[in-house]
């Protein structure tokens, strides 16, 4: 497999594993936290693999990317399509964690005051993005921004702040085994992959009981 993995992008990428980084980066799920065991990796690599820093830099400013587009293009396009019939189940699918997340936030801090309450959003928001695990990187840390009503640049920061801490755990590990860099990248793909279809069964099941609920109030 890791034979096939480093010919693929050796065909799409030739030696630039800069460029491959960043792109890896960006893509949902995978982000930073995947990309930097990528690009660290001799196994897909071989001598152009990166150093721990340059690893943890270019998966870093993919993330920053993804943050400064999504913070100012996700707010008018969730208005827009939110209640819409033909991307509603798309939309609540994307952003059910995020949404999740947020109402309990909203919970906690609500009887705190104005200036308290935007310094536990921010820090929500910070923490959220810094553990490294499937579905709390910046896609999702920008969703949850927005909803928490954080401005761009208070969306920004938080998320950036959190997805630099995540970045330095993920070195940090990829730094400790080298050797293994490229397992680390295997685990978090199969770990994402789990993820992704827990979040579908879930989905599906919350849309089925909603549907019976619908049906019996008719």
């Amino acid at each position: 497999m890791t034979e096939a993995i480093s010919n693929f992008f050796s065909e799409v990428f030739k030696d630039n594993v800069i460029l491959a980084t960043i792109i890896i980066a960006i893509v949902p799920l995978i982000e930073l936290k995947g990309a930097i065991p990528f690009a660290m990796s001799p196994s897909f690599w071989g001598e152009n693999a990166l150093s721990m820093w340059g690893a943890f830099l270019y998966a870093f400013l993919g993330g920053v990317a993804v943050t400064l587009v999504l913070a100012l293009i996700f707010k008018p396009i969730y208005e827009a399509i939110k209640d819409k019939k033909f991307f509603k189940s798309f939309v609540e699918f994307f952003t059910s964690s995020a949404r999740k997340k947020s109402s309990e936030i909203e919970e906690d801090s609500k009887n705190s005051d104005a200036k308290k309450k935007l310094w536990i959003k921010l820090f929500s928001t910070f923490l959220f993005v810094a553990i490294p695990v499937p579905g709390t990187g910046v896609y999702t840390g920008t969703c949850l921004a927005i909803l928490l009503g954080l401005n761009y640049w208070q969306a920004i920061i938080s998320v950036t702040l959190g997805n630099f801490v995540a970045g330095i755990i993920i070195t940090t590990i990829c730094a400790i085994f080298p050797n293994f860099t490229n397992i680390i990248f295997y685990i978090f793909i199969a770990l994402m992959l789990a993820f992704l279809i827990y979040r579908i069964i879930v989905h599906f099941i919350n849309k089925k009981s909603q549907n019976n609920t619908n049906e019996k109030s008719e």
